[in-house]
């Protein structure tokens, strides 16, 4: 990945990138990207130095610097916000949002008209003097009346101008091809409603994460602390609603919502079934109650906002964590490509069960944050949210065939355990083999209809144990099994047994560091010690016994001679500086009897 270093003026100063090597690399990068600020972050650190010399690309990193990449097609530009710079690195914290929108303040608006959201853009100023146009505007028929009493950034004002709106937004940069600025887009989409309107991002059904493949775990949290199934929706100017009738059916006809005409209150039925404000008789108010004062100016619109507080609310708030792979944030999914901001997509667990014992959890969900390194993949990672809770189209019939079409498909998993190790000395000595099988994921044994024992390709007992003595084993032998289940074999292991004639133990050196293995900012003292062990048993305490002869290699490989020719004398302990080393080195030891 190359990342292009811009003057003040979006001129290309520098260059760096990890692949080239005659150009400078970075390191500790965390590009943060976030769906619901529409924003982007990047930090990453170069060194000041290679081979000893300070680089000249340093000067460039600076406060009044600005960095881009390309990604996946699209181009990223950024405003350095910090840089902090040590005797040996420079970090940049950067961010996609330029000065003006992170900066600059947008001012109180006093306001009693409703509007369009291009009117409060241009009121307070908050696009038109920051290079940005809009292009995709699907709110642009919608009126709001919003005031705002202080003063807040304009990128605070613009979000919250915008979540007024029920939308949601993302920023397009492209460069021109000498680096320069040509344009900042934004596009504002309908907020996502979990069914019809996707917002930013794309429906990506061609994607199923499952657990054990591409994510690690599910964490489910439900939480009834804001549930309520009663409410009176107030619309602008005390509009009401006292006249109108409306009804909401599920998905299986049945009526979930309703308000009826000469009510001024809209119920949820179905949550009534299920959470009830006392529960000693039918008597009395059962209902859980909260009134919603909003700027609606029609009762339709009362009743659409009414619909989606009730499903966010008339039910417990159930929340998931999901710990992705981090090779899931860069893989192609689907229809090869990769997860971008705001796509949604569905996640399967079959180790949940809910309350009416149906196994499995489908969820769909969107990707909200992801934060990538280029140069360390396995730091990266990715946040799901608007979790919804899918279920299964399949009738009862069709998902027991379903369940058995799984079950004969998920394959045995085979674990082989011993009593004594696998290893024997001298020719004493025995170890007790045992086969066991499992289906799939589950923790309870199987126990096949047979099993067959082989050492080294000769079938030697038909059990599900054997018992091998060390008598019987030259230099090594392969015990393995086979489980055979309903005439199938479904599951196979094998293990090396060895028989060692030791005579002498072997004695092993062991290099320790009073100061760990790891330096940074190349402050670097610390001293080795070659230490020998015997039977378990340090020898040669004081080094009187053997000759300690110390090697250096380079990081590029290649032997350092005259550290090598420097350091021929025998000595049980060395000390290592800056002198020493020069971003990596490999130091060895090898001792010899001195009898």
């Amino acid at each position: 990945m190359e990342i292009v270093v811009h003057d003040n003026t979006l001129k290309t100063v520098a260059v760096i990138n990890n692949d080239i090597p005659i150009l400078p690399s970075f390191f500790n990068d965390n590009w943060h990207r976030y769906k619901d600020q529409g924003a982007e972050t990047f930090i990453f650190t170069v060194n000041k130095f290679i081979n000893g010399q300070l680089q000249d690309y340093c000067r460039f990193l600076n406060e009044q610097a600005y960095i881009s990449f390309t990604y996946d097609g699209i181009d990223h530009l950024f405003g350095v916000e910090n840089v902090q710079e040590s005797d040996y690195q420079i970090t940049l914290t950067c961010s996609s949002l330029n000065l003006e929108l992170r900066n600059e303040q947008a001012n109180a608006l006093v306001n009693t008209s409703s509007h369009n959201i291009q009117w409060y853009f241009d009121q307070m100023g908050l696009i038109a003097n920051a290079q940005i146009t809009i292009g995709t505007n699907e709110v642009s028929s919608l009126t709001r009346t919003i005031n705002y009493d202080g003063q807040e950034s304009k990128l605070a004002r613009l979000i919250s101008v915008i979540g007024n709106f029920d939308a949601e937004f993302e920023f397009i940069t492209h460069l021109n091809d000498d680096g320069t600025l040509d344009s900042i887009i934004l596009n504002i989409y309908r907020a996502n409603d979990g069914v019809n309107i996707q917002g930013v991002g794309t429906n990506r059904n061609d994607v199923s994460l499952n657990f054990g493949k591409n994510i690690s775990g599910i964490t489910r949290t439900g939480d009834t602390t804001n549930l309520f199934n009663a409410t009176t929706v107030t619309g602008s100017d005390n509009l009401n609603w006292n006249s109108s009738s409306f009804s909401y059916k599920n998905e299986d006809g049945v009526e979930e919502f309703y308000k009826r005409a000469g009510s001024d209150t809209a119920y949820a039925p179905l949550s009534l079934n299920l959470f009830k404000s006392q529960i000693k008789s039918n008597n009395g108010d059962k209902w859980i109650r909260k009134d919603f004062q909003t700027e609606y100016t029609n009762v339709n619109d009362m009743w659409g906002y009414c619909v989606s507080q009730f499903k966010q609310f008339a039910y417990p708030t159930v929340t998931y964590e999901v710990l992705a792979n981090s090779s899931l944030v860069l893989e192609s999914v689907g229809n090869d490509r990769p997860l971008s901001i705001g796509d949604t997509i569905n996640i399967q667990d079959d180790n949940f069960m809910d309350s009416d014992g149906n196994v499995g959890l489908l969820l769909s969900a969107r990707v909200s944050e992801m934060e990538i390194s280029f140069s360390n993949p396995t730091l990266n990672k990715i946040t799901f949210s608007n979790f919804k809770k899918q279920q299964s189209e399949a009738s009862a019939d069709i998902q027991a065939i379903v369940n058995q079409l799984v079950d004969a498909a998920t394959p045995y998993r085979a674990e082989l355990t011993t009593t004594n190790g696998t290893q024997f000395k001298n020719g004493t000595g025995s170890t007790t083999l045992a086969a066991h099988i499992f289906k799939g994921s589950a923790t309870t044994e199987t126990i096949a209809d047979s099993y067959e024992w082989s050492k080294d390709g000769t079938i030697v007992a038909n059990a599900q144990t054997i018992t091998v003595d060390a008598s019987g084993v030259t230099d090594k032998a392969v015990y393995s099994f086979k489980a055979t289940v309903a005439g199938k074999v479904v599951a196979s292991q094998s293990v090396t047994i060895t028989n060692v004639d030791d005579g002498t133990s072997p004695i092993n050196l062991v290099i320790d560091s009073s100061n760990g293995y790891q330096f940074k900012n190349n402050i670097i003292n610390t001293t080795f010690t070659a230490i020998l062990y015997q039977n378990n048993k340090e020898i040669d305490k004081d080094g009187t016994k053997f000759a300690y002869i110390w090697t250096k290699t380079n990081s590029d490989g290649t032997v350092d001679t005259a550290w090598n020719l420097a350091h021929q004398t025998s000595q049980k302990s060395i000390t290592i500086t800056n002198r020493d080393i020069w971003q990596r080195a490999t130091f060895d030891c090898t001792a010899e009897p001195l009898n």
